[in-house]
């Protein structure tokens, strides 16, 4: 289970890119060949999840740029950080959940 402690990357065979500005953010899984489209908070955790940061410290970057609650960051951020994870899409840095 992923704690606020824990510290994300990309999967080693996932890109995402934005589409220009205005535009969406795709993220592209090499491994299965989905594709998916992304909105601005996907898009800004993406921006942040370095395998350095927690996911805590990833929370405060995105209540600095969405006008939400930080009980709500955090839910909605560990909700997304969960999917993301079962898909393959990140996965824990160097193997440690906390």
């Amino acid at each position: 289970m992923l704690t606020i402690d824990t510290r994300l990357c990309l999967s080693e065979d996932v890109v995402f890119q934005s589409l220009g500005d205005g535009q969406e953010t795709v993220l592209v899984s090499l491994k299965t060949g989905y594709l998916y489209s992304c909105n601005d908070t996907t898009r800004t955790f993406l921006e942040a999840v370095d395998g350095k940061k927690t996911l805590a410290e990833i929370g405060r970057e995105l209540l600095a740029v969405f006008k939400v609650s930080e009980d709500r960051v955090i839910a909605d951020l560990r909700s997304l950080a969960d999917r993301m994870l079962a898909e393959g899409l990140v996965s824990v840095a160097n193997g440690k959940s906390a």
